[in-house]
């Protein structure tokens, strides 16, 4: 049995800030998720910064930080506080820090924000920490005994504190060949489990393997793979 690891599609962290100064201040700010995802090849969706208590009228960067990086090696943001002191921003093509494109637990992300207006008074100030993930799938291709569990590791944020299952399908055929319960997935979607993943006949051919959040196949909200099933 051979198997390649998939990427189908659906639609904290320490601050490390090098020698940026750090204080506190008086802005602060959230991001809009504790788990952003990832598509290999697509991009990320993009991190949504909410700020406020900055100068008003004044310029701000809002920087994502990888732990352990420089300042804004994740990327970087920029706006103008309103008349109340209130400021948005969005961080976008930000990827997984490790730059993995296979399943992945969240990687953390530091982001801060310096407000201009504060003169020679700006620092960098810790903002929120959020993670970062990718939606992916891959099943060992070990053991090539289709009768013998083998690893399978999912990560996605439509997969968050959900109980997946596996499926095993043949080509485009509905007919469920075989359903594994996996577990259920952490914050960011991420799980590691085990199971037989091959039609109960164990019959060659080509297959597909679907995983989705419940108990029954739903191929729109899905991530999946081809396999074969040969000599063994």
């Amino acid at each position: 049995m051979t198997h390649r690891t998939a990427v189908a599609v659906l639609a904290g962290a320490v601050l490390s800030l090098g020698a940026a100064p750090m204080a506190s201040a008086a802005i602060t700010g959230s991001v809009g998720k504790p788990c952003y995802l990832h598509v290999p090849a697509r991009g990320t969706e993009p991190i949504a910064v909410t700020l406020a208590g900055g100068t008003p009228g004044a310029h701000f960067i809002v920087s994502a930080t990888a732990v352990g990086k420089a300042l804004g090696s994740a990327g970087t943001a920029d706006g103008t506080f309103d008349a109340a002191g209130n400021g948005t921003a969005q961080l976008t093509d930000v990827f997984p820090p490790s730059g993995s494109i296979g399943p992945i637990k969240g990687e953390p992300l530091a982001i801060s924000a310096r407000d201009f207006g504060a003169g020679a008074a700006s620092v960098e100030t810790p903002i929120a920490q959020t993670l970062i993930t990718n939606l992916a799938m891959d099943v060992s291709a070990k053991p090539r005994n289709p009768r013998k569990a083998r690893a399978i590791t999912v990560s996605g944020t439509l997969f968050a504190g959900q109980a997946l299952y596996g499926f095993v399908v043949r080509g485009k055929n509905p007919k469920v060949l075989r359903r594994l319960s996996l577990g259920t997935a952490d914050g960011c979607g991420y799980l590691k489990s085990k199971g037989v993943v091959a039609p109960k006949s164990f019959k060659r051919g080509s297959y597909r393997f679907y995983v989705n959040a419940g108990p029954k196949l739903n191929k729109a909200l899905a991530i999946g793979s081809g396999f074969q099933i040969g000599a063994f």
